[in-house]
Order: structure tokens, then C-alpha cells, then sequence
């Protein structure tokens, strides 16, 4: 845990964070600007414009955590359709290799017994019948 010294438009605090000393005065150079502009613009306190930088991150912050759960529930969304389409997938593949069964043996009795079958007019196969 980091002490540090902050100092926002002239008013010094001190806090406790986990956050590098860098990282700490990037926010505090953001929010001194902000609130410098709302005291200069608008001729607010220092406490008021404190406030007002406040009030917009927490806004910024629920939205952000609105976005990542819509994210989290789309991500979820995706990883549902993707095992679907992968049980999907398996089903498919499990088809394909009985139905690649089905046509070697249909291959090799065709080949034992060539004149035993004809093809229909629809393309199916059929047996010949005896008299023919």
C-alpha cells in the first residue's frame, strides 16, 4: 500500500492506494484540469467543481460497468451459439461417417451383383425384378 500526497486546485490530501505514484497523478492532473476549467468557466467553488468532477466520473464509472456486463453477457451469448454450433458440428461429422459406411457397403454389393440392381427414374436404386 502506497501513502501518498495529492494536491487538487491548492486543497492537499493524503491517501492510501495500491496504485503506482504515476498512475495516481495522471488522475489527479485530470481531474485538477477539469475542475480548474469548471471554477475558471463558471465561477464555482473549488469544493463545488470538486464535486461536479465527482458526480462525472461515478457517471462514467456506472457506464463503464454497464458496458462490461454487456459485454460479459454478449461474450456468454457467443460462447453458447459456439458450443451449439460445435455439438453441431460433431453431430455432422458422426453422420457423414455412417453414411460413408453405408455407401461402401451399398458399393460392395452393388460390385458382387451388378445385374441385381438398376437405377429408377429418380435415381434410386432398385432391384431388377426376376422376370426382366
Amino acid at each position: 500500500m502506497n501513502k501518498l500526497k495529492i494536491n487538487i486546485l491548492g486543497l492537499n490530501y493524503s491517501i492510501n492506494t495500491q496504485e503506482d505514484e504515476d498512475e495516481v497523478q495522471k488522475i489527479v492532473d485530470e481531474i485538477n484540469s477539469q475542475a480548474k476549467n469548471l471554477v475558471d468557466d463558471s465561477r464555482i467553488s473549488v469544493y463545488d467543481a470538486i464535486v461536479l468532477c465527482l458526480l462525472e466520473y461515478a457517471d462514467r464509472y456506472r457506464k463503464a460497468e454497464e458496458s462490461a456486463d454487456n459485454l460479459r453477457n454478449q461474450l456468454a451469448t457467443y460462447i453458447e451459439d459456439a458450443s451449439r454450433a460445435r455439438i453441431e458440428v460433431d453431430e455432422c461429422h458422426r453422420e457423414l461417417e455412417r453414411l460413408n459406411r453405408e455407401v461402401a457397403i451399398l458399393q460392395k454389393l452393388t460390385s458382387k451383383t451388378p445385374d441385381t440392381f438398376r437405377e429408377d427414374e429418380n435415381g434410386e436404386a432398385e432391384e431388377k425384378k426376376a422376370q426382366e
